[in-house]
């Protein structure tokens, strides 16, 4: 009667480690996942940084011919426009790199309560 009731125990030890080491795939596979996106973003913000850069050199030099008036509005306009994304861009990078350590840390305490906790051999106690 005894040994039954270990079986069952044993049973229920082994699905929660088998969710467990599930769960701990996924993570890792979403903290994957947002660090693709954070290494995306960084690179837009890169591009968005650069060209902000470069039309506000380029109005600079237009509007010291004064002939080209019009040109400058319409490039200081696209300079405010890609300074607006950039400053989005990064309230999205800091919203992905938040959740990408959340995944990392929650797989690394997964990790390290299965090293305070070795997986016992349940084969052994049948």
């Amino acid at each position: 009667m005894q040994n039954t009731g270990n079986q069952y125990r044993f049973q229920k030890i082994s699905e929660i480690q088998k969710q467990l080491e599930a769960e701990k795939e996924k993570r890792t596979q979403l903290g994957e996942k947002y660090k693709k996106a954070v290494k995306a973003v960084d690179a837009i913000d890169y591009i968005l940084a650069s060209s902000i850069v470069g039309l506000s050199i380029l109005g600079i030099g237009l509007l010291a011919t004064i002939i080209a008036a019009p040109v400058v509005i319409s490039t200081e306009t696209i300079t405010m426009a890609a300074g607006i994304l950039f400053i989005l861009s990064r309230q999205v990078n800091r919203k992905l790199k938040h959740k990408a350590t959340k995944h990392v840390k929650s797989v690394f305490s997964v990790k390290t309560w299965y090293k305070k906790n070795q997986r016992p051999n349940f084969e052994s106690t049948k």
